[in-house]
């Protein structure tokens, strides 16, 4: 979060509030020179990237600016031309909201299989984007593993892009004793807390924790991800408010 300027989204909630801050998530990433989903902890405002690879060399974006209430695939672009620099209006390959409704990630994931075993593995009907030491929570499981794994939170381990394994908040492995029969839900809730591996010696110190915002997504198209190897450096801002004035005149 940056300097306090105003009402805007809380960072941890994702909620408009007067909390007298305003928001802003940025870094960089190598393009595959293709369209590329962009998850952002809130749904930006405005978002500005750069293309360093190309900034300094002829015939390339090297960088643009959007805003939340422009056409799905719009950007203004700067384009670097041999001697000069010109702007365009892309309004086919530049950014779209690529959200859920209601414009945060769906974060639910529906679970196909749980294995009896130290540590339990979840398998997702879908990739599950997680990452080690995750916080999920798990919910709606039939079978007799049912009252031991509903309603609680595990920190995870990925084995796979739809399979992970469970330990509790401690790093140690969640023995699963019941058997899962059908249904079940995930639903990610936090950051990481420590290394599952080496909970006891030494001791790992855990992160703070704090609830995960709901995520957004955006699509940057080709005219801002450039060609494969590119590095695209990049910046999001929720402001502390966002109006639509009408017409001034």
């Amino acid at each position: 979060m940056t300097a306090p300027i105003g009402n805007t989204a809380n960072r941890f909630t994702g909620q408009r509030e007067q909390s007298q801050v305003t928001n802003s998530y940025g870094g960089y990433l190598q393009s595959a020179g293709a369209a590329y989903n962009l998850t952002l902890p809130f749904f930006p405002d405005k978002f500005e990237w750069f293309n360093y690879t190309k900034f300094a060399t002829n015939d390339n974006n090297v960088q643009g600016v959007w805003y939340r209430d422009m056409p799905a695939g719009d950007a203004l672009i700067v384009r670097r031309a041999t001697t000069t620099l010109t702007s365009t209006l892309e309004t086919t390959n530049g950014i779209t909201n690529a959200s859920t409704a209601g414009g945060f990630y769906n974060e639910h994931l529906v679970i196909t299989g749980i294995t009896t075993a130290s540590p339990g593995v979840v398998t997702t009907s879908a990739s599950h984007y997680l990452s080690d030491y995750d916080r999920v929570v798990l919910t709606k499981i039939i079978g007799t593993a049912a009252a031991q794994l509903n309603n609680n939170t595990y920190v995870v381990r990925v084995l796979s892009a739809n399979t992970f394994a469970l330990y509790d908040v401690y790093g140690v492995p969640i023995n699963v004793v019941g058997a899962y029969s059908s249904s079940g839900q995930v639903t990610k809730i936090g950051p990481a807390l420590g290394n599952p591996a080496e909970p006891v010696s030494p001791a790992v110190p855990h992160r703070a924790i704090i609830d995960y915002p709901p995520m957004a997504i955006i699509t940057l198209g080709s005219a801002i991800m450039g060609a494969d190897n590119d590095i695209i450096y990049f910046t999001a801002w929720q402001f502390n408010d966002y109006v639509n004035r009408g017409d001034v005149a």
